[in-house]
Formats: C-alpha cells, sequence, structure tokens
C-alpha cells in the first residue's frame, strides 16, 4: 500500500487584476490512494514579489480521499503578464512534488477622480487660480502625482504622493507668464511605467479682462467743430469679477458719456460706453481709450478710437423694384446688390425679412459671383444665415436675386429689410412694387419629344443638349421655375442652372442647355420640369435618359459646335473624326440625326453603306448648319454599330443671331501654366534643325522660369507610320502621336521644374532622321485625342506604355510647336485641326490653345521647301505664329509660345472679321467694358485688354459686333 498526491490544476490564470488590488485562488493537493501523507511546503520559485505561496490551515497530514488547500495571491506591482512557479512537496511516495504555472495581468490602477476636468476659465497674465480636486487611492500602494502635457509649467499641485487606501483633496493653481489658451493634465501613477490617470486641465490667458465691440471704436467723418457720438461694449471675459475705476482717453477731443467708476462688472456682463468726438483743427482723429480697473491687481484695458471713418456700412441698390406686369402664374426676377460702403473691416450679412404683401413675393440665396451662401435658418418672409457672410470693402458684393410670383390679380407692395452687422445702419429697405393681370391658359410645344435621349456617353466624359419651349398660341405664356427635377443621381443639370422663367408672347419661345455628365457607368433616366399659366395643367415634364458604357468609338471634337451664325451668312459646315479606339476592328452600320430643337442640321457626307475601322482607323463626318431660324439649336448625332446597343452621342450645338452681329464668348483660362507639344520631322534632311532647335532649349526653359511659367513639355514625331529603325525611341520613326521616345528609356513627358528638364528635353527632340513623309497634323491631332491622351497604354500597339495619359493638364493653356522642313500632307483639310484645336479646352476656350511653327516661309532657303501653307493656315486660324526654320536662331518665336502663357490672355482673337467699331461691344461677366480699356488690333483680328482691364481667370467675356460674312 503507498501514499499517492496529485494537485488538481496544473495551470492558475488570475485574468486582469488591476496594480495594487488582491486576488485569491486555491490549489488543492489530494489524497487519491490509501495511505496518509503530509504536506511538506508550498512556494513560488521565481520569488516574483506579485505573488504570495503558502500552506492552508487545519494541518498538514493528509488523509485517503481528503485534501489540503495552496493559497496563492496576485497582487500585481506593475502592469503586464506576469508569471510564477509554484512548487508544492508531500512525502507521499508517488507525486511527492508537482508544480503548477500561474499567471496574471497587471492592468491600470482604477484611481478615483472627481472631477476629470479642472477649467480655470480665463485670466489676466501674471495672475493665478486655485481649483481643487478629490483623488481617492483604492489601492495599498501610494500614488504619485506630476503636472504633464504640452503647457505643463503655469500649472502646479500642492501633493506629491497619495497615501495607500486614502482620499485626499489636491490643491491645483494655474499661473500664466504668457497669452494664449493652454492645456496640461495633472498625471496620477501607481507605479513606475504604469498608465497614468488623468486630470485635465485648461486655461486661457488674455492680457486684460476687458473684450470691446466694435474695437476700433467707429465714428463718423465729421466737419472741425463738428461733434459725432459713437459706443463701445466692454465685456469682461475672466472668471473673477472687476472694478471699473476710471476712463481716461488719449485725447480730450474723445471723451467718455457715462461714469461706470465704482461698478463691479460680473464674469460675462457687459458695460455700454458711449463716446463723443469733438474735430478741432490741432486734434487727432484717432486715439485711445483706457479703462482702468481692480481684479487681483490694479490693471487696464485699452481700445482704439477711431474717427477717420470707413467702418464697416452696408449700401443696397437699388432702393426699389418694380416688377411691373406679370400674368398671374409667372414668375420674374431683378437682383439687388449688397456692398461694404466702408473702407476698414468686413460687413456680415446676416440675412433679410419682409413685410407688406411678402406671399408675393420671395428670395433665393445670397451668392457672391458663382459661389453660393445658402440660408441656415428661419421661413420667408425671415430668413437668416448664421454666422454671417462677411463682406469687405469694394469691389466685394453679394447679390440677391428678388423674386415677383403673383398667385392672384391685384396690384402688390412689399417692403424687403436687408440686414446685417453695421452698428448704425443695421437694416436697409427695399420697396417691391409689382401688379398682375389675367390671362388665358398656356399652349405651347416643348421639344424634343418624348424623351431628351443623350445616347451612349463614354464614362469620363460629358456631353450637352438643350430644349425648346415656343407659344403657337394665340395668348401669352406665363413660365417658371425652370429646372431638373430629377437628375438622375447627379448625371443631369443645366450648365447655366435653373431658370427662374419669364413671359413667352405669341409665337416666340425659348432654349437652355441640359447637360449629362454620368458619375459612372450605367443607365440613367432624369426629368426636367416647369410650370406654366395653365391652373388645370400646370406641370410640364420632359424625361431625360442616358447610358454610359465603354464605346470602341471615339469622336475628335466630340461635340459640333458652329457658335453663333449670322442669319445672313452662310455656314461653313463642320467636322468630326470619328475613330476606332479598340484593338481589334468594329462596322459602323450608321450615323444619323435624331430628335432635337429642330431640323437646322444635316449631315453633308452623309453614310451610305456600312463602314469598318480597323483599329486606329477612322473617317470624317461633315455637318452642315442650315440657319435660318432664329436662337439657339441642339440634335443628336447617333452613330451606331451592332456590338453596342446605344447609339454614340455626337452633340450638334448651333446658334442663329439676327443679320450681321455675331457674338464671340470666351473664359479666361488660368495663367501661367503651360503644355506644350513638338512636333518635330523625322525626316532625312532635318539634322541641322533639330539640332538648333535642340541649342534653344536652355535659353527658352530659363525664360519660361524667368517669367513664372510652369512648363509641361511632350514631343513627338511627324511620322505617322513606321519607317525604320534609323530613328530610335522604339517605334522605327512611327510615333502615330505618342510621346518619344516610345520605349519609355528616357522620361516622356518633361516638367520645366525637373533638375535634368535641359538635357532630357534635348535628347527627346531628336526623334531621328528616317522618315521620307511629313504628317505632322495628323500626328498632333492623335497624340491630344482619346484613346492616347486618356491611356497609360495603347491597347492597337505592341509597345508597353506607349499611351500619353498625364501629359494634358486641363487648366493649362495648350502650345503645339511644329519644326518642319516642308509642308504637312495629314490628307484632312486645314479647317479640320483647326476646329481641332479650338475646341480640344471646350466650348469658350478657342484661345486657349495655338499651334505654331518653325517652317519654310519663302523659297529663299536652299535647304528647306519653298513655303508651308497648311501649317502656316493652322497656326493662323488659331492665333499662333509662324517662322523661318532657315532663320539662325529659334528664340524670337519660342518666346512668344512663353509670354503668352506668362500671365492672364489679354488678347482675345474674333472668330469674324468686323465691319467696324461702330457697333462692337464688350462685356465681362455680364457687365459692359468701357471702350477706354480695350483696343481692337486689326492685325491679330483680336480685342486687346489695356493692362488694368485684363479679365482674372475664370471670368466669361463677350464681344458683340457686326461681321463680314465669311466665304462659305
Amino acid at each position: 500500500m503507498q501514499a499517492t498526491a496529485v494537485v488538481d490544476t496544473d495551470l492558475l490564470d488570475f485574468g486582469d487584476v488591476p496594480v495594487g488590488e488582491w486576488r485569491e485562488r486555491k490549489v488543492r493537493i489530494r489524497n487519491v490512494g490509501y495511505v496518509p501523507f503530509s504536506a511538506i511546503e508550498a512556494l513560488g520559485l521565481a520569488n516574483n514579489p506579485s505573488y504570495e505561496v503558502e500552506l492552508g490551515e487545519g494541518g498538514n497530514r493528509v488523509m485517503p480521499g481528503e485534501s489540503h488547500v495552496v493559497l496563492v495571491r496576485f497582487h500585481p506591482l506593475t502592469e503586464g503578464l506576469s508569471t510564477e512557479t509554484v512548487h508544492v512537496a508531500t512525502d507521499a511516495n508517488q507525486g511527492a512534488e508537482a508544480q503548477v504555472q500561474v499567471m496574471g495581468m497587471g492592468t491600470p490602477t482604477q484611481v478615483g477622480i472627481e472631477p476629470p476636468l479642472l477649467d480655470y476659465e480665463t485670466l489676466e497674465v501674471e495672475s493665478e487660480r486655485t481649483l481643487e480636486v478629490t483623488i481617492t487611492n483604492p489601492v495599498d500602494l501610494p500614488l504619485s502625482l506630476s503636472v504633464g502635457g504640452t503647457h505643463a509649467e503655469p500649472f502646479t499641485a500642492d501633493t506629491v504622493t497619495i497615501p495607500p487606501l486614502s482620499s485626499i483633496k489636491v490643491s491645483t493653481k494655474y499661473l500664466p507668464r504668457a497669452l494664449g489658451a493652454m492645456g496640461a493634465r495633472l498625471e496620477i501613477l501607481s507605479c513606475e511605467g504604469c498608465t497614468p490617470s488623468t486630470v485635465e486641465l485648461k486655461g486661457n490667458s488674455v492680457a486684460s479682462a476687458f473684450e470691446f465691440d466694435p474695437a476700433p471704436v467707429p465714428f463718423d467723418l465729421i466737419p472741425v467743430h463738428e461733434r459725432t457720438q459713437s459706443f463701445t461694449r466692454a465685456r469682461n471675459i475672466t472668471w473673477r469679477p472687476v472694478t471699473v475705476e476710471r476712463l481716461v482717453t488719449s485725447d480730450h477731443a474723445f471723451s467718455p458719456l457715462s461714469r461706470p467708476e465704482g461698478t463691479t462688472v460680473q464674469p460675462g456682463q457687459v458695460v455700454d460706453m458711449p463716446m463723443e468726438f469733438a474735430a478741432r483743427f490741432s486734434g487727432p482723429n484717432v486715439g485711445d481709450l483706457t479703462v482702468h480697473y481692480t481684479s487681483d491687481k490694479a490693471r487696464n484695458s485699452q481700445v482704439i478710437l477711431d474717427a477717420r471713418g470707413g467702418r464697416p456700412t452696408m449700401a443696397v441698390t437699388p432702393v426699389a423694384l418694380d416688377f411691373g406686369e406679370v400674368p398671374v402664374g409667372g414668375k420674374v426676377e431683378r437682383v439687388i446688390r449688397i456692398t461694404n460702403a466702408g473702407t476698414n473691416g468686413n460687413l456680415q450679412f446676416v440675412g433679410v425679412a419682409a413685410g407688406g404683401d411678402s406671399p408675393q413675393f420671395s428670395v433665393d440665396i445670397p451668392t457672391r459671383g458663382t459661389q453660393p451662401h445658402p440660408w441656415t435658418g428661419g421661413t420667408w418672409p425671415v430668413l437668416e444665415v448664421t454666422p454671417g457672410v462677411p463682406i469687405a470693402p469694394n469691389p466685394d458684393a453679394l447679390e440677391l436675386k428678388v423674386y415677383f410670383e403673383p398667385t392672384a390679380v391685384g396690384t402688390w407692395t412689399a417692403s424687403l429689410r436687408v440686414r446685417s452687422d453695421d452698428l448704425f445702419n443695421p437694416e436697409r429697405e427695399i420697396i417691391l412694387t409689382g401688379r398682375s393681370r389675367a390671362t388665358a391658359p398656356c399652349v405651347y410645344e416643348l421639344v424634343p419629344q418624348p424623351m431628351m435621349d443623350f445616347g451612349n456617353v463614354a464614362p469620363g466624359r460629358g456631353a450637352v443638349l438643350g430644349f425648346q419651349f415656343r407659344n403657337p398660341g394665340s395668348a401669352e405664356c406665363a413660365v417658371k421655375d425652370i429646372h431638373i427635377s430629377n437628375d438622375g443621381g447627379g448625371a443631369f443639370f443645366m450648365p447655366g442652372g435653373r431658370l427662374t422663367g419669364g413671359v413667352v408672347q405669341y409665337d416666340t419661345g425659348f432654349s437652355a442647355m441640359v447637360a449629362f455628365r454620368p458619375p459612372a457607368e450605367g443607365d440613367f433616366t432624369g426629368e426636367l420640369q416647369l410650370t406654366v399659366s395653365n391652373p388645370a395643367a400646370p406641370t410640364v415634364r420632359l424625361p431625360l435618359k442616358g447610358v454610359s458604357r465603354a464605346s470602341c468609338l471615339v469622336a475628335t471634337p466630340a461635340f459640333v459646335d458652329f457658335g453663333p451664325i449670322r442669319y445672313d451668312c452662310a455656314a461653313t459646315p463642320r467636322k468630326t473624326y470619328v475613330a476606332n479606339r479598340c484593338s481589334s476592328p468594329i462596322t459602323v452600320t450608321g450615323a444619323d440625326i435624331g430628335n432635337g430643337t429642330s431640323n437646322q442640321f444635316s449631315l453633308t457626307t452623309p453614310m451610305t453603306a456600312p463602314v469598318t475601322l480597323a483599329p486606329g482607323e477612322g473617317f470624317e463626318l461633315e455637318v452642315g448648319y442650315a440657319r435660318n431660324v432664329h436662337g439657339q439649336h441642339f440634335s443628336p448625332l447617333y452613330l451606331r454599330t451592332p456590338n453596342e446597343p446605344v447609339p454614340f452621342l455626337v452633340p450638334l450645338i448651333a446658334e442663329t443671331n439676327h443679320e450681321g452681329i455675331q457674338v464671340d464668348r470666351y473664359t479666361q483660362g488660368t495663367d501661367s501654366q503651360l503644355d506644350v507639344l513638338f512636333v518635330v520631322s523625322n525626316t532625312t534632311t532635318m539634322q541641322q534643325y533639330q539640332q538648333r532647335l535642340q541649342a534653344a532649349i536652355p535659353q527658352w526653359l530659363q525664360t519660361a522660369q524667368t517669367n513664372g511659367v510652369d512648363v509641361r513639355v511632350g514631343v513627338t514625331s511627324t511620322g505617322l507610320v513606321a519607317r525604320g529603325p534609323q530613328c530610335g525611341g522604339g517605334a522605327n520613326g512611327g510615333e502615330a502621336g505618342r510621346l518619344f521616345p516610345v520605349d519609355g528609356s528616357r522620361p516622356r513627358v518633361v516638367s520645366s521644374s525637373s533638375p535634368t528638364a535641359v538635357a532630357d528635353l534635348q535628347a527627346n527632340l531628336g526623334v531621328g532622321m528616317c522618315h521620307n513623309l511629313v504628317q505632322g497634323l495628323e500626328t498632333m491631332r492623335q497624340a491630344l485625342s482619346a484613346p492616347l491622351s486618356e491611356q497609360m497604354d495603347d491597347l492597337r500597339t505592341p509597345q508597353p506604355n506607349d499611351g500619353n495619359a498625364g501629359f494634358v493638364r486641363a487648366a493649362a493653356r495648350m502650345a503645339v510647336v511644329v519644326l518642319a522642313d516642308e509642308d504637312d500632307n495629314s490628307g484632312f483639310g486645314p479647317e479640320s485641326y483647326i476646329q481641332f484645336l479650338q475646341t480640344l479646352k471646350g466650348t469658350g476656350m478657342s484661345h486657349r490653345s495655338q499651334l505654331y511653327g518653325l517652317v519654310p516661309t519663302d523659297a529663299a532657303c536652299a535647304t528647306a521647301g519653298s513655303g508651308s501653307a497648311r501649317f502656316t493656315a493652322v497656326a493662323q486660324g488659331t492665333g499662333g505664329q509662324v517662322a523661318n526654320i532657315c532663320g539662325q536662331n529659334y528664340q524670337g518665336l519660342l518666346e512668344q509660345v512663353i509670354q503668352r502663357a506668362g500671365e492672364p490672355q489679354a488678347d482675345f482673337p474674333l472668330t469674324a472679321d468686323p465691319t467696324g467699331l461702330g457697333e462692337m461691344a464688350v462685356r465681362v461677366q455680364g457687365q459692359p467694358v468701357p471702350a477706354t480699356q480695350w483696343v481692337y488690333d486689326a492685325e491679330q483680328n483680336a480685342i486687346v485688354f489695356q493692362p488694368g482691364a485684363i479679365p482674372s481667370p475664370g471670368q466669361a467675356v463677350e464681344v458683340r459686333y457686326r461681321s463680314v460674312c465669311a466665304a462659305p
């Protein structure tokens, strides 16, 4: 018979225990034999001070079937994992010794803190405040206190140790010696390296107790010997009461009108301080008011007294709006302009309120240019904007549209009060008047029908079509609230914004654009909605439809825009180039003009049979415009291919004006950004000319840097098809618009800011001399068109990463510089490339892209051709220049390229020749520009703004003039 001992576990896990707290667990030594034994000892082998081990009470003799307890206590002294090995010894025959692994996790001590944040609020510098916090130590370890954080220095505590198992009130002090907001924390630690419990400390230091509003104190500008009054309000921004002792001004021309001496000002309390200024010949118009007061000690606050005038003052024009007579159900608008007539500081526009017949009137949200400032509170007739919209002194201004929208017959009058923080005139009143009359129900025509169908627009692209509203009836039509009621998830919008409406007389109408810019691939539906004066059916809806799917078709330009055309002048047909951007052939089965606003457009080169296009291959479509109906016209040109269920869209846009009047519109672009595409001939006679251009590059890039122009440069050759390996670059001379070198052996896009810009660009201009055919205009178009301009890799070619994506910047000007010793042989007419460059940057941006040519200009150069009519025509048609390639210095033309981009554009080429200046008018942002601020340059056929009148980036420029009819 033998004694056998076993322990009931070999692992004891205490889990998470806060530092300083105790946990106890038991291990039992069991007698599983038939003979008694004695428990001799139990101890921790690692001597870990966080553990205590002892044999339980009750004697050490363990009878068969009984057990004896070993007590294990965990008292973590640090955070983190803590382990021990408990050794148990008996005199049993079997299992006399055993070991138990013990583990536990020390966690942060749960210190009691009340309150957890001490906010000393605002104090004067070099003053102090004391606050108390109660800290409760729940464990048998002492806690240490210290102050830490970003701004610990101004904060102190009177206690450094919290005894075990105690609760102490700790006194803390904030004594700032610098100005500003400060923050720190009182850290309480139960062990070195432990996670501290914290009391957040924050305070703010100011120079003095009073904050003045307004400051400076404004006085009206008055004549000598006159007096004027103003006021300021002094608010105690500190935590403690202060007592005003006296008010002192720096000059007796300023005097206080109240006697607040002896007044105790509580925290946050405001004291009014009216002031007077008496103007005299020898006196100042600027002074100081010093408020002497007592807080912790004698102190003072100062505010400037300003009698120079120029405080923020609200001005509103006009002060009365008469909307005339409007049919019931109609809606018309007028605009008021809110400005700051002061010269010092911003005025805050805070809202409007209306009285009288206000239900017949309404207002839109205020705007600054195109930036809206929505109302933040209230409902009409009281609207608010919080915290206010700042208006700087002139020329800054807000505009507010006011609407007259009568619901019944009558004569109506309302008052509109414009509100601001103008201290002396916080409201300006505008009188609104209008009359309304009854009218017969509106009869109208709205096209296109049954819907406006955008067909397929490739992802990442956008398109514009339009609608026309016409009144064919015998009565007038009141139309209002013309807007996109369902934008298809942001896909549809009106480029000119929603239209207020107006009165459409018999046999007249109006048109407007609708844009489709899909945010992702998919099918989109939307709705245009307007309201007409027909009580039985006031709401008119026009469905909108569009699809966005990847297409193998690409059109360049992506839209055909005839621009404004005179009624009495023949319209020159416009072209678009339709190409296959995919790597396999496609068949175009049809090209037809869909339902638009009229039948003014026609295909002058209609498709008579399907056309199969190899990868990269394309054909031109020419569109005619009848121009015999006044107004804007929009129609969709659909291109159909069997593999794409929805036709590809090319929008057709035009506008017929009255006889003789031409309207050119531009948008001023961003200055100081220029993208340059060098198109360099790689024929066998080009060596000296390539070298001459390379030699001009260092000075050209230096000129760009001097003028602050950020230049991005790419190079392609005039080779459209491969010729031979002598040209290098990986394409055998057939770059076909791809940037050189196609193999990527050097950077293909060179930034003027690169330290190796000169060397990289000089190397790229060496496109080789292997070719025999110059097709520079077409390689230019390929380089700047999809798919090359959009893709990192041209899927139609075997070379990897040979696309041109990343070269063209949307906001930058574009200059194409051709270097060729003979004329172009691309095949398409020069006007096709002129139209391409004019539309490259979008509608109204034709002046942002030019072609320049270093080409033969006469027959005097024996080493080059006798002329370059095609290159010259495109340069002249886009506002560029040409210079003789045989000249010894190319800097003259290259510097013109830089100078044009170095500052906002002053010259805006006209699209037609004017008959004279008698009827010429120029507007910027809709406002007339005096004739003294611009001149007409007959040589350039351009309007040139004087230096002080050049439009800013983003501003719209419009030139109206009577033009000479161009030859059809």
